[in-house]
């Protein structure tokens, strides 16, 4: 196998590329590629590639997904000085094969020169379908989701491992001091000038209040308990089993950090739920994931778990703030999905009066 060049976009990986990066796979002789990460890939390039073998191999993979570095300029800074294309690579390489839920395989995980990196990896569409930030998850869904979260939460609670593991940030890590504050503060204003007839009155008091204590707000969500969390529960990263069972698989652990497991239930009914679900299920969903918990042998008292997760979704309007201030929404359904997390996060926050714990 010669040095692998990484190219700059999904486009690059042709059947030459692949037999080079895959050297011990059955020979490649065409590929076909299908973009799927239009409008869900805001710190990165996500493609199917489908792949034509030059002799019948019906046990090698038709289909593989090419993940890829970001090319605006804005959105590649602050996934670089975050760390994210890193931490899911160290997340296949280090704790993929001890998950409670369905992962994609990975194929090949690689690092290039300027941050760049390519991860090939399973196509888990055909089992699993995808959920669609935009619509929003249903009630059901979100149960399936938090169902699955629960084993993952509870087998790292307070693990001693999580110590050694320098590549997972906690929330208030000083890259997130110096990057989210500053990307809050720019949004405020674009909030303020652009979208008050998109949001509340509340909604936007609620974004007011919490600015001049986001800091304060960013060291409470890192004092504990800490487990791993996926971090960006939001319905594009999740698969639901297409028979029904109501198995769910995850994808894109780019920004997984030693935290608050609470954290992933508040940005799943945040951002994920429609306004009016969200109002509806919030407080029923996170007691089904205390009672699970507790039934995993953790004590976590409840009113500590609804103070958590009130600091979590205040925490989330710093992605509200990203999106609508800084970030290259790149087409129309781009657009559609800032529309709809932004203003789900922020009337959820006025929704379940957080601020009252600020």
């Amino acid at each position: 196998m010669s040095e692998i060049i990484i190219p700059e976009t999904p486009a690059g990986i042709d059947a030459a590329w692949l037999n080079n990066a895959l050297a011990d796979w059955p020979e490649i002789v065409a590929v076909n590629h299908d973009d799927i990460g239009e409008g869900t890939g805001i710190f990165g390039q996500i493609s199917r590639i489908e792949l034509t073998y030059r002799d019948d191999q019906s046990s090698s993979p038709r289909q593989v997904v090419a993940k890829m570095a970001c090319l605006e300029p804005e959105n590649l800074a602050i996934a670089n000085a975050l760390g994210i294309y890193e931490r899911e690579l160290r997340f296949y390489e280090e704790l993929a094969d001890d998950m409670p839920f369905r992962i994609p395989l990975s194929y090949l995980a690689h690092r290039g020169g300027d941050g760049r990196f390519v991860l090939l990896i399973e196509d888990l569409a055909g089992d699993f379908v995808v959920g669609d930030q935009v619509v929003g998850a249903t009630p059901a869904q979100a149960d399936a989701v938090i169902d699955a979260l629960v084993p993952f939460h509870a087998q790292w609670w307070e693990h001693s491992d999580l110590d050694s593991m320098e590549w997972l940030p906690f929330p208030d890590a000083p890259a997130y001091k110096a990057a989210v504050p500053g990307i809050y503060r720019a949004g405020l204003p674009v909030l303020e000038a652009d979208w008050s007839d998109k949001i509340s009155g509340p909604a936007m008091d609620a974004a007011r209040a919490v600015e001049p204590k986001f800091e304060e707000l960013m060291d409470r969500t890192a004092t504990g308990p800490r487990t791993i969390i996926h971090t960006d529960t939001r319905l594009d990263n999740i698969f639901f089993a297409a028979d029904g069972s109501g198995h769910v698989a995850l994808i894109d652990f780019q920004l997984a950090l030693r935290g608050r497991a609470v954290a992933d239930i508040a940005y799943l009914i945040g951002t994920s739920m429609t306004i009016k679900d969200g109002a509806a299920h919030w407080e029923r969903l996170l007691h089904r994931w205390h009672d699970a918990i507790a039934d995993a042998g953790i004590d976590y008292p409840w009113q500590d778990c609804l103070t958590h997760y009130k600091e979590a979704a205040m925490y989330y309007l710093s992605g509200a703030m990203s999106l609508v201030g800084t970030f290259d929404a790149g087409n129309e359904r781009g657009a559609a999905m800032v529309h709809a997390y932004s203003t789900r996060i922020l009337e959820h926050v006025a929704d379940i009066n957080a601020t009252a714990v600020l």
